[in-house]
């Protein structure tokens, strides 16, 4: 019985060897084969990368404008030439350990392994990953970030590291690099930014396009602004008394700089489409660096006429009027025409505004759909659920939509459309009325393409949302609707068009010969030429 133990346990020390040989040894040795064999490129090589064109196309492969960086857009910025402030803003932000971690965050890592996010966001592997370009969400790409994060911390100071991050990632607006961003962001010499300023740029890296007033809005912006100010504060790079002097700083329009389009219309557009990309897993960087070509779902002939239709019929109006038209395909969500307004960076498209009784409709299928309930009363959060079911998005940059301001209770008003939608959003819920109640996602990109080969699609396929019954009975014609704002919507089978023409404050408005402006007047004009090609009504 004794020979049996012992004979029991020399076999399970041997296993025990071996398993930890499997489990230590070989990984030990795939490290240092990858420490001898892998290398990164200097952050001059990768730029040079980055200067490759961007085309975004029409739905049918026409070019509709292109990417191409403007001069000045590539300038490496040594070291020693980065402001202190900028340098402590971005630590503070984005790997507040990488002035003594090894080039990786263990529980990071550790983490990452666990909950398959995470442990990518330090410094030294954020310059890993932009420099080798590879991208995808594998192990093997992670393994090979962590062996060569270690090799450059071995062999390069974090000055150093420190200097060829920064001058590869991106600080959208399409800038490489902190001497293109402030350029771009304030108009000004890197060496002159303020504190608020250096804030604003590091809250830029999680996702530039996603940060920028002229993409997101002043309010997201200001909010990750706070929060980067907010980190200077708890990191101690500021001391309390200068946080509270920190102010959010004055961001210029991407067209008061080398940042801008030919014209406001583009940046709208063009600003959609990288969001849109930059959210699916496709930064600009990586479009760059792959001279990819982008196929919106824009269709030629009707984003001429929504953008001329908007023009034409203002020209001669009071001046502070503005427009918004957006067209949404019925059958899978894809945006046909966007014109956001050509009067400045304000993108009227997603600006939210009262709809009024161009809500009107969304209660209706409420109304609808209470019939089966007992009692069949429609209530405010009815309204509401149904809103969202028909596609209005449940939440913008964090804050609750079709809710008070404390985020939680619904005003009974809620019926009078006296909470703010974008017409954005009310487009695709006509779209989804057109649909037959099956609700659809509106999106400007349809796929990403290398040459003739795809290597990104959209694939998000309608849902069974409404009842059709109550959607025919609810949309059954185009609405001509108006409050302070005026509004026209409604859809062909292939088209949901709305229309808004309002100001930049909410109030009662006349045209140029003192008529009240309602749906049926200016809205209508401009909607009917939009949809000209297509039958009134389904």
């Amino acid at each position: 019985m004794e020979k049996q133990r012992r004979r029991w346990w020399r076999r399970a020390r041997r296993v025990a060897y071996v398993l930890t040989g499997l489990f230590v040894g070989v990984p030990a040795i795939a490290f240092a084969i990858g420490y001898l064999v892998w290398d990164v490129r200097s952050p001059q090589e990768v730029l040079a990368d980055l200067d490759k064109t961007v085309v975004i196309q029409y739905a049918d492969g026409g070019e509709l404008m292109r990417v191409v960086p403007p001069d000045g857009d590539r300038t490496f910025t040594p070291y020693a030439l980065i402001p202190r402030k900028l340098v402590d803003a971005i630590v503070a932000v984005e790997d507040p350990t990488f002035w003594t971690n090894g080039g990786f965050e263990p529980t990071g890592i550790a983490r990452a392994m666990v909950t398959g996010v995470g442990g990518g966001s330090g410094i030294t592997q954020q310059y890993v990953k932009n420099s080798t370009g590879e991208d995808d969400a594998t192990l093997f790409r992670k393994f090979k970030e962590l062996v060569l994060a270690t090799k450059i911390t071995d062999r390069q100071s974090k000055e150093q590291i420190f200097e060829s991050y920064v001058n590869i990632i991106s600080f959208g607006r399409n800038t490489h690099g902190p001497a293109a961003a402030a350029q771009a962001y304030f108009g000004k010499p890197l060496a002159d930014i303020s504190w608020s300023e250096a804030a604003f740029l590091a809250g830029l890296l999680q996702a530039p396009y996603g940060h920028d007033p002229a993409t997101a809005g002043p309010e997201q912006a200001a909010r990750r602004w706070t929060y980067a100010a907010n980190k200077l504060a708890e990191r101690g790079y500021v001391s309390a008394a200068e946080r509270s002097t920190m102010t959010y700083p004055r961001v210029l329009d991407p067209h008061e700089t080398r940042a801008g389009r030919s014209s406001y219309s583009d940046s709208h557009i063009r600003q959609q489409v990288l969001t849109e990309l930059e959210a699916q897993g496709w930064p600009l960087t990586r479009l760059r660096r792959e001279g990819l070509a982008v196929r919106t779902t824009l269709d030629r002939a009707a984003q001429g006429r929504a953008e001329r239709a908007a023009r034409d019929r203002l020209t001669g109006e009071p001046a502070e009027l503005r427009a918004a038209v957006v067209s949404v395909s019925p059958g899978d969500g894809g945006v046909a025409a966007y014109a956001g307004g050509n009067w400045g960076v304000t993108d009227y498209a997603v600006t939210p505004r009262r709809p009024g009784t161009a809500f009107r409709p969304v209660v209706r299928v409420a109304e609808f759909r209470a019939r089966a309930d007992d009692p069949p009363v429609v209530t405010g959060p009815k309204i509401r659920q149904t809103a969202y079911d028909a596609g209005i998005p449940e939440f913008l940059d964090g804050t609750r939509t079709l809710t008070a301001p404390d985020g939680v209770h619904i005003a009974s008003s809620i019926a009078e459309g006296t909470y703010r939608l974008r017409p954005l959003d009310l487009a695709g819920v006509h779209a989804t009325f057109a649909n037959g109640g099956l609700r659809v996602t509106p999106h400007f990109v349809a796929e990403v393409r290398r040459g003739d080969e795809v290597v990104w699609r959209w694939d998000t396929p309608p849902v069974p949302a409404l009842p059709r019954e109550a959607v025919l009975q609810a949309d059954a014609a185009p609405g001509e609707y108006g409050t302070s704002d005026a509004w026209m919507a409604g859809a062909s089978a292939s088209m949901a068009t709305v229309v808004w023409v309002g100001g930049d404050e909410e109030r009662p408005r006349t045209d140029w010969q003192g008529v009240p402006l309602t749906g049926a007047t200016l809205p209508a004009d401009i909607w009917r030429e939009v949809m000209s090609p297509e039958p009134a009504t389904r």
